[in-house]
């Protein structure tokens, strides 16, 4: 993460908590309806086994889910761009796919797939699968003629021409949707988790609802803001690592140097 990026989040981060504070002793809100930022977190590090467990049952299911999106997406797109004419079967059948509400259909996976992690990985896969897929595809598709003509000059053809030209050049576009899919799959599980589980944090704020437990409830979404942070945050840092190639980069070292020489 850029320090400048860091700084900003942090700043955020101290700002909507002086605000969460300042309007408790304000307002002064019943403590079941907004209780004090300094007692949820105090409830928070006191319950931090069992947030650390359900957070660990969470993080699971959406780390699979989005893996599963991730290669089942590239693998998609690369069939739709190599044979147009399955393409042209796929493709109605992969729209009628996104279009169809997943929150609808949950507790129908939750049936067929029962309450243990299958569902809530399957729901995870199926929200975040659309982005990778969309971004894939047009990656693939978006290369330009002159590097496709130098491939050809080459004699670089078939499975090769796409390892070493294709996806190369659709990497920054995955990278795109990667960074969507990730929080689409964290809500996946958490929709999951909704409908029926055990374990997990959606589970926990279900049990929060029911008990009246704000608290709970509060370090709940505190500890799922952090988790959807933590995974954005880290498919750009691997990002960085394997494109660095990318022109975006290229024009913040730069800014970087320009910004040392004037210092």
């Amino acid at each position: 993460m850029p320090a400048s990026t860091a700084l900003r989040v942090v700043a955020f981060i101290v700002v909507f908590s002086m605000v969460w504070e300042v309007a408790t002793v304000l307002l002064r809100p019943p403590d079941y309806l907004l209780p004090p930022l300094h007692s949820v977190l105090a409830y928070c590090f006191a319950q931090w086994q069992v947030m650390l467990k359900h957070a660990g049952v969470t993080a699971h299911e959406t780390l699979l889910g989005f893996g599963a999106a991730i290669a089942g997406g590239i693998a998609v797109a690369f069939v739709l761009d190599r044979f147009p004419r399955v393409a042209m079967i796929l493709w109605p059948s992969v729209l009628f796919a996104q279009i169809t509400p997943k929150v609808a259909i949950a507790p129908l996976l939750l049936l067929w797939l029962g309450f243990g992690i299958e569902s809530k990985v399957l729901i995870a896969f199926l929200i975040s699968f659309f982005p990778i897929l969309i971004n894939a595809h047009a990656g693939f598709q978006s290369i330009d003629e002159e590097t496709a003509e130098l491939a050809r000059s080459m004699g670089v053809r078939g499975l090769r021409y796409f390892v070493r030209f294709q996806f190369p050049h659709a990497l920054p576009r995955i990278f795109s949707g990667a960074r969507i899919a990730i929080n689409f799959a964290l809500v996946g599980a958490v929709v999951g988790e909704f409908v029926g589980s055990d374990q997990g944090l959606g589970n926990l704020i279900i049990l929060a609802a029911r008990l009246l437990n704000s608290p709970l409830m509060f370090s709940t979404i505190i500890a799922l803001m952090g988790m959807g942070a933590l995974f954005y945050f880290s498919v750009g840092m691997f990002e960085r690592w394997m494109i660095p190639w990318h022109v975006s980069y290229r024009r913040t070292l730069q800014a970087g140097k320009i910004g040392l020489q004037d210092a």
